[in-house]
């Protein structure tokens, strides 16, 4: 009883309701199912000619394709979907009404931040039957179906915090829609052109004789493995990081490329949720108070 008394959280149970009980849900859910299982039988009538017989070979690269198009659409909806959860109470002038309850900062922020995503997991989980049509195939292994779909949790966890961060800091919900969608595309962009960048300057290094020519810049390529792009070709073996002899001298190549990137989005999540329980509080408490009072 006392675990489910503090699970319980008024703000997601409403925003659930809310969300759950629209009349657009459903809909929305029979539409992009249906788009995505109409591109999953058009390749495979496209593979077959027209014919009885489906190799099974080609059942990774379809598999590969809806990783690929179920990332855009994450990318593409999520930050709308967060960046208005604490700007638009503000709007409504109902955050101060909310922030005067029992309910915490804490559970305020969790709250929406876990209703903003639910039914952006719940679309992707509904399309599990599609990749099992695909994993009967073969061609892909069951690690990597778990890994997709945690690599899905984990990038929605990411970017969801960014826009609830935002939407804490920005009072205009349009403002922090476009500042979220900037910053998860420039993040996306920023990490392949530093790699270019390294590359580059390694090149540059290697031609003035700064460095040797056999020198190990390897570690370069895991930058790539900070890219949602890149990370999900990784759990393929198909992307950068995983060109490199990851069994040589290396210990970094001894690590998977996917903790990489689950790490790193996993401290992105703690920290902006963090902040933006900071900030939301309405009395915030005095960091470093303490040390101050010794000074």
């Amino acid at each position: 009883m006392n675990v489910l008394k503090r699970l319980n959280n008024p703000v997601l149970f409403n925003e659930w309701k809310m969300r759950m009980r629209s009349v657009r849900s459903p809909w929305m859910l029979f539409f992009y199912l249906m788009v995505l299982g109409a591109i999953t039988l058009f390749y495979i009538y496209v593979q077959t000619d027209g014919g009885t017989y489906y190799n099974p070979d080609n059942s990774r690269e379809l598999f590969m394709i809806l990783s690929i198009l179920q990332l855009g659409m994450i990318v593409f909806v999520v930050p709308g979907l967060t960046s208005g959860s604490i700007s638009g109470e503000r709007e409504r002038q109902t955050l101060s009404i909310l922030l005067t309850t029992n309910v915490s900062a804490t559970r305020l922020i969790l709250g929406k931040w876990l209703a903003s995503l639910s039914f952006m997991m719940f679309l992707v989980f509904a399309t599990i039957p599609l990749y099992a049509i695909v994993f009967l195939y073969g061609g892909v292994s069951p690690i990597q179906v778990v890994k997709v779909f945690g690599f899905y949790v984990i990038t929605m966890f990411a970017i969801g915090s960014v826009g609830v961060l935002l939407s804490t800091l920005i009072k205009r919900t349009g403002i922090a829609t476009v500042v979220s969608y900037a910053v998860v595309f420039g993040y996306s962009i920023g990490t392949m052109v530093l790699v270019e960048i390294l590359n580059q300057f390694v090149r540059y290094q290697r031609r003035a004789g700064v460095i040797g020519h056999n020198s190990n810049t390897d570690w370069i390529d895991l930058i790539y493995s900070f890219n949602p792009l890149f990370a999900i070709l990784n759990i393929f073996e198909e992307g950068p990081a995983t060109r490199g002899n990851r069994y040589g001298s290396s210990w970094l190549y001894k690590i998977d490329p996917y903790w990489y990137y689950c790490a790193l989005l996993g401290l992105i999540t703690v920290i902006f949720l963090l902040v933006a329980i900071y900030l939301i509080q309405p009395v915030r408490p005095r960091l470093f108070r303490a040390a101050k009072k010794e000074q």
